[in-house]
């Protein structure tokens, strides 16, 4: 018989997925060139940091969040804004960590340049996850 009290699902789902991660939270202008390739580009995220950091890829979640309105700088010219937010657990080195973000703003550059685009500004932030106060469940299985 199952162990349904919450921390027995809890453990029970920490055995069956080790390494629940990473998070990444995309935010971009409306302006953003090749939009209808954000999806393909989360995948190639996916496939190419997963040995980096040791994890599965179906262990990945992104989450894309167009923003509908914002200012940059003085609002004095059109510039396109794309924010990446990258999440993993603790224990990676900071050779890992530069490895991932190079990895990832190439991919991203290669995936956005457009001729005589608009100008757009990529950031990125690699960071950790805190381990203890992360929690996950899995329903419906």
């Amino acid at each position: 018989m199952p162990n349904t009290t919450l921390s027995g699902i809890y453990k029970q789902n920490l055995m069956m997925e080790p390494y629940p991660m990473p998070q990444i939270h995309i935010t971009y202008t409306p302006n953003l060139p090749s939009q209808p390739q954000l999806e393909p580009f989360v995948i190639q995220i996916h496939n190419a940091v997963a040995p980096l950091i040791s994890s599965d890829t179906s262990n990945f979640k992104t989450y894309l969040m167009p923003i509908e309105r914002s200012v940059i700088g003085l609002a004095d010219k059109e510039k396109a804004v794309m924010h990446i937010d990258f999440r993993m657990f603790t224990g990676r080195s900071a050779a890992i960590k530069q490895e991932v973000a190079k990895t990832i703003l190439l991919l991203a550059r290669n995936t956005f340049s457009s001729p005589n685009g608009v100008e757009t500004e990529i950031t990125l932030e690699v960071g950790n996850l805190d381990n203890d106060n992360y929690h996950k469940v899995i329903i419906n299985q």
